[in-house]
């Protein structure tokens, strides 16, 4: 039931705006001060609010200041008289969802009331929704400052309907930043669209893309809708865009630009309304050197470009990686891993990390699966770990800087090793182990 709090020194038109809202189906009160008002608040939780500007000894103003500051999203309706339209004006600019001026004609005030419910009820709605999607939108699970750049800027981005390019090695998660610009963009109701470009034949691509029609070709018995179509009215990726014929590229930048396409062995144009994200591990620019890519479709992508750097240059997220990847695998079977050994730390620190993110990810599902510890250790790691050259896994051209860091941190703690080790957001075990390896004095 709507329930309607009504803010008046005058009780006889309290109870006549009451019983004639009654009769609509409300379940309608009255308060005439505001001792009254903060009582009543405090218990229910009202619909909507109406509000006598000129409210006895007190100012209705300052009572709608008190509701807007405790109740933001509560709908308050102020009654004014011809003197007072400014306070009306005023309110309104304070928060007020709208005003009517005495005599009250009743009709228009139950319009009014009855749209500021709805509003409410839509905002509530959309609330809700936003909640959802926000927990569906992907987790960055990141400290360094380029990533975290990188990823405002695809926020801003994907506000918009420009076309999309993400670049970046395997691994470097391109998907995850693509689901993060759907989830943030016009169209995340709607399920994103995903195609890998390199996952076809050059001859079955088209088809994917753009769909035929019945008997387009032998054995079309049927239409078939391709991603493009699919895709109409919300986000579509195309990875590993740079793994395609130029004639394919030529009918992409052609859907792009127009907003159109054909099926294979149609005459119809299709109109089409898509967000689109394209994202490879080449090097575009020396494909059109090297006249593989359309200069012409680079340059319409290249407007907005988001460039995901490889893990071997954001090695200050590989603690918070490995700690995230440990929540996904801890429990394998009857056992729960925790932690790594801070050897194994070191030597994924080390690493070059040809695979990025995912090859990380990988390490830490087979140290899991093989450990028969609470932590994984050197042993339980892939093979690829345990061939590395003795000097790849002791020395690094960071450790100079990583040594001057520590010294950094100890200097302004006076050597104060918990303060430092939480600093650095490492074990304390790690921090002796690396004043050891960097013969640190202290």
């Amino acid at each position: 039931m709507k329930k309607l709090l009504i803010i008046d020194d005058n009780e006889k038109l309290c109870i006549s705006l009451k019983r004639n809202f009654d009769q609509r189906g409300f379940n309608a009160d009255y308060a005439t001060n505001s001792s009254e008002v903060h009582t009543l608040i405090n218990r229910k939780e009202y619909s909507a609010v109406l509000l006598d500007i000129v409210f006895g000894s007190e100012n209705g103003i300052d009572v709608l200041n008190s509701l807007m500051e405790k109740h933001p999203s509560l709908p308050v309706i102020m009654i004014t008289g011809f003197a007072t339209i400014e306070s009306a004006v005023t309110a309104i600019k304070n928060g007020a969802f709208d005003y009517i001026q005495k005599p009250l004609n009743f009709d228009k005030l139950m319009k009014i009331v009855e749209n500021a419910i709805k509003v409410r009820n839509l905002e509530k709605e959309n609330d809700q929704y936003r909640k959802v999607i926000s927990s569906l939108t992907p987790k960055v699970i990141t400290k360094n400052l380029s990533i975290i750049k990188l990823y405002e800027r695809a926020a801003c981005l994907a506000k918009t309907d420009i076309a999309i390019l993400i670049t970046g090695e395997n691994g470097t998660g391109k998907e995850l930043l693509a689901d993060y610009i759907h989830t943030n963009s016009l169209y995340a109701n709607q399920k994103i669209v995903k195609i890998n470009c390199a996952a076809f034949p050059d001859n079955l691509l088209d088809n994917e893309l753009f769909g035929h029609e019945k008997g387009a070709y032998t054995g079309a018995t049927t239409a078939y809708t391709g991603v493009f179509e699919r895709a109409n009215n919300s986000s579509l990726m195309l990875d590993e865009i740079g793994d395609m014929e130029l004639a394919t590229q030529a009918k992409i930048l052609r859907a792009i630009q127009n907003k159109e396409i054909k099926r294979i062995g149609g005459s119809d144009i299709i109109k089409i309304k898509v967000r689109f994200i394209a994202a490879t591990n080449k090097n575009l620019k020396k494909m059109i050197d090297e006249n593989s890519f359309r200069s012409d479709l680079f340059y319409r992508l290249n407007a907005a470009t988001l460039h995901l750097p490889p893990l071997r240059e954001r090695k200050d997220d590989i603690s918070l990686l490995v700690k995230h990847f440990l929540q996904e695998f801890s429990s394998i079977g009857d056992k729960t891993v925790t932690d790594v050994s801070d050897k194994v730390m070191n030597v994924f620190l080390d690493y070059q990390w040809p695979g990025n993110i995912r090859e990380l990810k990988n390490a830490i599902m087979y140290g899991a699966a093989l450990t028969q510890k609470k932590y994984i250790e050197i042993d339980d790691l892939p093979p690829v770990f345990e061939e590395l050259p003795e000097s790849e896994k002791t020395e690094n051209i960071l450790d100079l800087n990583e040594k001057n860091i520590i010294l950094e941190i100890l200097n302004k703690t006076n050597n104060n090793k918990k303060k430092t080790a939480e600093i650095l957001n490492i074990s304390r075990r790690t921090l002796y182990n690396k004043i050891e390896k960097y013969g640190i004095k202290i």
